[in-house]
């Protein structure tokens, strides 16, 4: 089998990780990327990462703040930049939804970037002379298993190190130096007005999204390997937006 549509492939530049400009590509994902996603922790974040991106050994040395970046545009690349969640009112119980663009919620939270150096690996240097050693996924993923508050402990203790920091104001310094794509958005009903917060976490949002989509997956595999009586491998190594469109026009469509 040939197929002579080329998959998309993204580049994005680190912000939070290497001392050095480095950039990575990320790829457009397959059926066997797609159904390897078995959760949507840090854990899972990084193996479909580590798959995706070129080099994939770099995945492992980001920052959180960097492996967001990455996420967001694997979200833009299938699904698109606009955001869409829906609600409950807490007072009025009337479904409403949340509609936002990605790219205006990072050029947002960019512009309160405070201004920092990466002196090493995954560490930041503000402009006063502070320093913040950030975890990787793995430091992440071990602090994560002795409990929330204890974790949390374990990595502001890693952080800070040796550089005798004051620890009071440490979420607020990485949120200036190392921002995430996980904040909380004015969400206001859109029947009685009633003022509300919404979660919006992209590593969640963007897996839990593929892992809904599994049956989905499985569906188109099942089309095309009995329209077309092609092999599970290799239907499962097209890149995804490739298999939807034989799927689709098996099925009627253009």
């Amino acid at each position: 089998m040939t197929v002579g549509t080329r998959a998309w492939a993204e580049r994005v530049i680190p912000r939070a990780s290497f001392p050095e400009p480095q950039t990575l590509r990320l790829r457009e994902p397959t059926g066997h990327d797609e159904l390897s996603l078995d959760g949507v922790d840090t854990r899972a974040a990084a193996r479909l990462l580590a798959r995706l991106a070129d080099p994939p050994g770099a995945v492992a040395a980001l920052s959180a703040s960097d492996r967001d970046r990455l996420l967001a545009v694997l979200h833009r690349g299938l699904w698109g930049d606009r955001i869409v969640s829906s609600l409950e009112c807490p007072a009025c119980a009337a479904p409403y939804d949340l509609s936002f663009t990605l790219s205006e919620l990072q050029q947002q939270i960019e512009s309160t970037r405070a201004p920092g150096t990466v002196i090493a690996l995954r560490t930041v240097q503000d402009s006063a002379g502070a320093v913040i050693q950030l975890p990787d996924a793995e430091a992440e993923d071990a602090a994560a298993l002795g409990g929330r508050e204890a974790g949390l402990a374990l990595l502001a203790a890693a952080m800070l190190g040796d550089h005798g920091e004051d620890p009071a104001d440490l979420d607020e310094r990485l949120d200036a130096l190392a921002p995430l794509l996980d904040v909380d958005l004015e969400a206001p009903c859109a029947e009685c007005g009633h003022p509300a917060l919404a979660r919006f976490d992209i590593q969640t949002f963007t897996l839990q999204r593929l892992l809904d989509e599994r049956e989905a997956v499985l569906g188109e595999v099942h089309e095309l390997a009995s329209g077309y009586h092609w092999g599970l491998s290799e239907i499962l190594g097209l890149p995804r937006g490739v298999r939807r469109a034989f799927a689709l026009r098996l099925g009627g469509g253009a």
